[in-house]
């Protein structure tokens, strides 16, 4: 990622962003027949770009990556590339339970010039503890440590039931290095995200972007976040500046409310001024319309568009 703010302001207000930066959780835009809608996808990530988001992360939560097979994800990598986003500016979710699909998911990336990693734990069984858990990404490394990835350990236990607790996470970048780029805390709990920043060999993006403000000034490095896909420039201010901003704060409020995919890829829709973007794939409903159209006029008063 760019070395985008001054070196003298760093020390003061972000410390460790220029080590990410603001990365968007890109949503996905499907077609009615389900497909997805590549020219979409791939116009919504130029913009992004020109609004000063620092990369792109693909086929995660808020892009429902779990609902994405393997022609999907080859045909929006290379839609992102074609877009004019580089490789190395993207991240790519990596969502599997069995290790040859973590490894094939794994193996389309580096293919694809992208060797940043969001790796999400396997979370079909639950009430794993540490050890077992530790021996799952131990496997997972030793598949592909030959593609020199850079790997984010996603912690978001809401999701998945699974989780990546300081302790383990110190386990994990003590045994395989370089390997192990950062982490993405998406619990939204400031007592899970305070241990993580003192760790100044590990790069802590945050989830949650009522965390932001709080953590930037602490050491957070950063944010993968799903509601720069509405307001890039107000995060970057966030992360760049440890700028504390309660209408974000408040909006976020509301959003977490409801089921969060498809909401904030309504809203999308909604600044773009566009119909399509509410259709979401199954088993994920698409979002209450009310709820879009009162929440549409607050995204536009923060985006200032």
């Amino acid at each position: 990622m760019p070395d985008s703010i001054p070196s003298e302001t760093r020390s003061l207000a972000a410390p460790r962003a220029h080590l990410f930066g603001v990365s968007v959780a890109m949503v996905t835009p499907f077609l009615p027949d389900g497909s997805v809608d590549l020219d979409r996808f791939a116009d919504h990530a130029a913009a992004m770009m020109s609004r000063g988001a620092d990369g792109l992360t693909l086929y995660g939560t808020t892009g429902e990556g779990a609902s994405l097979g393997p022609s999907d994800r080859a045909a929006m990598l290379d839609a992102a590339k074609d877009a004019g986003v580089a490789p190395e500016r993207m991240t790519v979710c990596i969502a599997a339970c069995d290790l040859e699909t973590a490894e094939s998911q794994t193996r389309a990336a580096f293919a694809g010039g992208v060797r940043r990693l969001l790796l999400a734990p396997p979370f079909y069984f639950k009430g794993v503890d540490d050890e077992s858990l530790f021996r799952w990404v131990s496997e997972y490394v030793s598949r592909i440590a030959d593609g020199d990835p850079e790997i984010i350990l996603y912690h978001i236990p809401q999701v998945t039931g699974v989780h990546f607790d300081a302790p383990l996470i110190r386990r994990i970048k003590d045994s395989f290095g370089d390997a192990i780029f950062g982490v993405k805390d998406s619990a939204g709990s400031w007592d899970h995200t305070a241990p993580l920043l003192p760790m100044d060999d590990l790069a802590i993006m945050i989830g949650d972007e009522r965390l932001l403000a709080r953590a930037a000034p602490l050491g957070g490095a950063g944010a993968i976040s799903g509601m720069a896909n509405l307001v890039p420039e107000l995060l970057h201010q966030m992360i760049f500046e440890g700028r504390a901003m309660p209408e974000m704060d408040r909006l976020v409020d509301d959003v977490v409310r409801a089921p969060v995919t498809p909401l904030v890829k309504a809203l999308v829709g909604a600044a773009r001024a566009e119909k399509g973007w509410d259709q979401t794939r199954a088993p994920l409903a698409p979002a209450d319309p009310a709820l879009v159209a009162a929440l549409a006029p607050r995204v536009k008063a923060l985006s200032g568009r």
